[in-house]
């Protein structure tokens, strides 16, 4: 299950009808947005939310997602990822707030059209479990009106043709999950909204679907794939999108991710109570920096000195020159080494936005 795929040639499609509706802007307020312009995005939000009676699940989300992309929806078990795309895919009415899909507004009148362009898998893979995979698949090409082209490729695509015939109650888990996006897939969509994709997969398997899903971007495929699982999703997405107690807290590329996150500053000495003085530190340190757990932390003592959160470069400038000014005997300063499993659990943890 380490060899790459080889997408076999999509037959021909039948002609989309010109679409004419502009897309909506790019939204700026209620969250962090990328620089993508509105024109490259496939799906674009606008304070998208949804409250279950008085509890708030998902909050004034404003997605972008670029044509092409494979994008992350990252966050933890019941941060709003489903919900999300739910709402995406007109399963759940939002309470407010606007969709665009494939450069369309999202409404009644529209989804039927936007559907036709987009195939899902939310949750638990689809099925019927007492009969075979090659039936589960002729009933999908019935309701859709595809070809058996179409479903052959389909399932070659997830390597289930050798297993067709099996009653889908016999398949592993990993099994089901791959006929689930097999029928996401037979469609041949513009747009492909995976829910938790790998669930179930073992190591092998986790590696033959993302090599799937970024060997489908380059053709041109735009992929939206949740997981709570952060390495899973930086070896893929292009695009991440974080999500934290319903609300983004962050949007962009990986590289912005980390560009934006500020690690700890480790003061080296034979005397951290210097460092610690009341007159060194003032107007230097933020009231309320995260510290690595992801909680509101100040200074604190390490075996090597002092670690300090949230110092910008200037006042980092302007401590070892205090420190210097005050005589203190300094063996290193420098920035904590932080990997973006420690970006992501500084926000998730504490529900802030970058």
């Amino acid at each position: 299950m380490t060899t790459s795929h080889r997408i076999p040639p999509a037959p021909s499609a039948p002609p989309q009808p010109a679409q004419t509706t502009p897309p909506v802007p790019v939204p700026q307020a209620g969250g962090p947005a990328p620089r993508a312009a509105a024109s490259d995005a496939v799906v674009l939000t606008h304070d998208l939310t949804k409250t279950f009676g008085r509890r708030t699940v998902v909050e004034g989300l404003n997605l972008v997602v670029p044509r092409g992309a494979v994008y992350g929806f990252l966050g933890p078990n019941g941060s709003g990822k489903s919900t999300t795309m739910k709402m995406l895919l007109g399963l759940l009415a939002p309470t407010r707030g606007r969709i665009s899909v494939l450069g369309r507004p999202f409404s009644p009148t529209t989804r039927a059209e936007i559907m036709s362009r987009t195939g899902s898998m939310i949750e638990n893979p689809p099925g019927y479990s007492h009969l075979t995979g090659a039936e589960n698949m002729r009933i999908a090409a019935k309701m859709q009106g595809l070809s058996d082209q179409q479903i052959s490729r389909a399932l070659a695509l997830v390597r289930l043709t050798e297993h067709k015939d099996r009653l889908v109650r016999t398949y592993s888990l990993g099994m089901k999950q791959r006929l689930g996006i097999a029928l996401a897939l037979a469609r041949q969509p513009e747009l492909l909204i995976l829910d938790e994709p790998t669930n179930g997969l073992d190591p092998a398997g986790i590696e033959e679907v993302r090599r799937l899903l970024v060997e489908l971007s380059g053709e041109g495929v735009t992929v939206m794939v949740s997981s709570h699982l952060l390495d899973e999703i930086d070896r893929m997405a292009s695009t991440l999108g974080i999500l934290s107690g319903g609300r983004l807290v962050f949007q962009g590329t990986r590289a912005e991710l980390m560009e934006r996150s500020v690690p700890d500053v480790l003061v080296v000495t034979p005397t951290p109570q210097a460092v610690l003085s009341p007159q060194v530190l003032s107007g230097l340190v933020p009231a309320q920096a995260p510290g690595a757990s992801g909680q509101p932390s100040g200074p604190a003592l390490v075996p090597q000195g002092v670690r300090i959160p949230g110092m910008s470069k200037e006042a980092v400038a302007e401590l070892i020159n205090r420190l210097v000014t005050a005589g203190v005997e300094l063996h290193e300063v420098r920035r904590e080494a932080q990997s973006l499993e420690d970006v992501f659990m500084d926000l998730t943890g504490r529900g802030g936005v970058l």
